[in-house]
């Protein structure tokens, strides 16, 4: 195995691709259903786990409408969420929807029906929809400094 140095006498595998860190990162959307969503508001930052599914545009969570993580979206509608673990990071940032669910789209995916908390079956509910500008991803310190996929929405790779 080729190594690319080391952190704290462990050796670092070779740092990915622009090409692999895309693939891993859809990997993941398709296959994750959980993360973590912050959101910023007064008098600070939020953060919580929510059920999600990638949509192929859009990282789909939902939550109740009462919700903290509602009203700070409602007053700034930017969030950031994170996939993995500390040693296989996703980060994604990005604008972020609020659908009721009288006002889902009649095409919407069948995937958002894999929900856990689901606005078509949970009232008070709605669907948060978070569109990628910004996607980060590493494994290791070694992957840092190309760490960064996609930008301004337009994939790298």
């Amino acid at each position: 195995m080729s190594v690319t140095g080391t952190a704290r006498g462990v050796d670092l595998p070779p740092a990915r691709d622009l090409d692999r860190r895309r693939a891993d990162v859809m990997e993941r959307l398709a296959t994750d259903r959980h993360a973590w969503l912050a959101t910023g508001g007064a008098p600070d930052a939020h953060l919580v786990p929510l059920g999600c599914v990638w949509d192929g545009t859009h990282l789909v969570m939902a939550t109740q409408e009462r919700h903290r993580t509602v009203r700070n979206l409602r007053g700034h509608g930017f969030a950031r969420a994170a996939l993995g673990s500390p040693t296989d990071v996703v980060l994604i940032d990005g604008p972020v929807r609020i659908v009721p669910y009288p006002e889902l789209p009649a095409d919407a995916p069948a995937i958002l029906a894999e929900l856990p908390v689901n606005p078509s079956r949970v009232p008070g509910c709605v669907y948060l929809f978070l569109t990628p500008r910004r996607v980060l991803a590493w494994r290791h310190r070694g992957e840092i400094p190309g760490r960064t996929v996609m930008r301004n929405g337009r994939w790298l790779a």
